[in-house]
């Protein structure tokens, strides 16, 4: 049987739609909806339980009880789309697990949508370099860089395709953490039959991934950068090479700071000090001391929020802070049973690596959704369903891949 439940086929098709999702997201959205559709036809009482046992039934409830106090009820059903279909994501893929052990699957798709990243990095690359003053003023009427210029955003950032900067670096953090899972399961598990040409393609893509992430001149994104490298460089520190890198990256990353400045702003601690994010805190947590127990309903801070309260925004759709948006949309009850459920999963698929070091497709998924955690520290980028599609199946992946047998040097 199948991983996802009928047969070779479905597998390729959750590949499919997981590699396309970033280059046409209706496409890989239609085929998810099919897939999970499909598997609910075929085990709904076990995709209940499983959900039920996990805690997403009283999730949903906290939700909906919220949406029922909504200071814009319409709005706040709504947006409960941007999280009922995904726990439905987390049932289906933890119940195809009965089915046969799902590392080869799982690590399949993960080099599949590492691989399916270069083109976004490249096109974020030739953006940051076409921007600069003196050659976009020669190539801004080119054709073939019309993309770079239809879309203009505040300072020197790249977007490679992705609609916006932060988008582009949220998902390359997503690709960086599970390039960097990849390869360091593979020196840790010392495997000797594993493809040199995948691997070197698979370096090449996550290397590309962190000069994508500087592009876009994403400060969250740098910070959750180098986060990701110091996890990994410390699994890996017995390899004197891995240091040497590590010390290669960090210096080239700093001298790019220093010299091409970060997205056309010169390096400065009034970058970190003076963010409006600060003051859209403050806003959320007066808002969730007004409604602790129910919340404003989901999209209640950006009803609430009073335009240029925050300098130069006119409207600010969150707080940028994925707890403190959950709190003040749905209350503190809510944002802790979140945590919970969340956080369940992924402390088990932590002390599951800890026992079992040989694991590198979970390694490779926890590196994954880390990168997610940290992003959501300052910005909340649920709202974009290819990023909130990724960052839910690698939770469910690491729930597989934890209650999963032991693996031996498995790719």
């Amino acid at each position: 049987m199948s991983l996802f439940g009928a047969g070779l086929s479905y597998d390729w098709l959750w590949l499919a739609a997981l590699v396309v999702l970033p280059f046409a997201s209706y496409l890989g959205l239609a085929i998810l909806v099919v897939l999970m559709l499909t598997a609910l036809g075929r085990r709904f009482h076990p995709i209940r339980q499983v959900l039920w046992q996990q805690g997403y039934g009283l999730l949903t409830l906290g939700l909906l009880i919220s949406a029922c106090f909504a200071a814009n009820p319409g709005d706040a059903w709504l947006q409960l789309a941007n999280f009922l279909p995904y726990f439905l994501l987390v049932g289906v893929l933890s119940t195809a697990a009965q089915f046969r052990p799902p590392s080869t699957t799982l690590t399949t798709i993960s080099q599949a949508i590492v691989l399916g990243s270069l083109p976004f990095s490249t096109a974020a690359l030739i953006e940051y370099i076409v921007r600069f003053p003196g050659i976009a003023a020669q190539v801004s009427d080119w054709r073939i860089f019309q993309w770079v210029f239809d879309v203009s955003f505040v300072g020197h950032r790249a977007h490679g395709g992705l609609s916006h900067p932060n988008i582009l670096s949220n998902y390359l953090i997503v690709v960086l953490g599970i390039g960097l899972g990849l390869l360091v399961g593979e020196l840790r598990t010392r495997e000797q039959d594993s493809s040199l040409k995948l691997s070197a393609i698979i370096a090449a893509a996550t290397g590309l991934a962190g000069i994508g992430i500087f592009c876009s001149s994403s400060r969250n994104g740098l910070i959750s950068a180098v986060i990701l490298l110091l996890i990994a460089g410390y699994l890996a520190r017995r390899r004197r090479w891995v240091w040497i890198l590590g010390l290669v990256i960090v210096s080239a990353m700093v001298t790019g700071l220093l010299f091409l400045g970060f997205g056309g702003r010169s390096l400065s601690l009034a970058l970190f000090t003076q963010d409006p994010r600060v003051a859209a805190w403050q806003i959320a947590l007066d808002l969730i001391q007004q409604r602790p127990l129910v919340g404003w309903g989901l999209g209640g801070f950006s009803h609430q929020y009073v335009p240029f309260s925050v300098t130069n925004h006119e409207r600010l759709f969150h707080p940028h802070n994925l707890w403190l948006y959950l709190a003040c949309d749905t209350g503190i009850p809510t944002m802790l049973l979140f945590c919970w459920v969340i956080g369940r999963t992924y402390v088990a698929g932590i002390r599951r690596l800890m026992a079992d070091c040989c694991n590198t497709p979970l390694l490779a998924y926890s590196l994954g959704f880390t990168g997610c955690i940290l992003f959501s520290l300052f910005d909340v980028t649920l709202f974009d369903a290819r990023i909130n599609v990724l960052s839910w199946f690698l939770l469910a992946g690491i729930g597989v891949l934890a209650h999963s047998k032991p693996t031996h040097a498995v790719r």
